[in-house]
């Protein structure tokens, strides 16, 4: 009856869990993994404050989204998820188009894999088949070239423990789901640390 109680406890937690962060790999795309730490809402998060101006309202200018080394996905593009990334960064409060913003993120997305439908559907509470998702980013002042802040996000998800996948492949849509994700949690943390200014 002990071990009943354990499976049902796991079988939830893989409903409710569905979406999660993972910890990031270093791709190489960043300078400064060691003194990435856990922010407030991206799992690895720096910002040297002191190099920060106070602006109000702050805007960061975004600027490339680099995409060396990854490819597509049968159902999804590195141009799709290029496209779900711009547009879901700039319906923050924080992230714009303004040519006359201090600072400019730079970003790049590091891994991206659908995963296998499957796999989900098989096992996914148990971790088959998870979709997967990296992207990082560091924030320049303009001006002098500096970077200011830096981040890696990883972010996996079984969509429901592959109860998504039983209406063909939901790999393309989990994608698109762990990258509107990751903007919110980006523009959150940038918003967080330059309004604190």
């Amino acid at each position: 009856m002990k071990y009943l109680h354990v499976a049902i406890i796991v079988l939830m937690s893989g409903f409710i869990l569905t979406a999660h962060a993972a910890a990031p790999k270093a791709s190489g795309y960043l300078s400064d993994y060691d003194r990435l730490v856990e922010g407030e809402y991206l799992e690895a998060y720096w910002v040297d404050m002191a190099r920060i101006k106070r602006s109000n309202p702050p805007r960061i200018l975004l600027g490339e989204i680099s995409i060396a080394g990854i490819k597509d996905h049968k159902g999804v593009t590195v141009a799709d998820c290029v496209g779900w990334l711009k547009n879901d960064l700039l319906k923050g409060r924080i992230i714009s188009k303004n040519q006359e913003a201090m600072y400019r993120l730079d970003m790049a997305i590091t891994h991206m894999d659908p995963g296998s439908a499957a796999k989900r559907l098989l096992a996914g509470e148990f971790g088959a088949g998870h979709a997967q998702l990296q992207i990082e980013g560091k924030v320049v002042d303009i001006e002098s070239g500096e970077v200011v802040a830096s981040f890696a996000e990883r972010r996996r998800s079984s969509g429901a423990i592959g109860i998504e996948d039983m209406a063909g492949d939901a790999g393309p849509h989990i994608i698109e789901h762990l990258v509107s994700l990751i903007s919110e949690d980006v523009n959150s943390e940038l918003l967080a640390s330059f309004l604190s200014r």
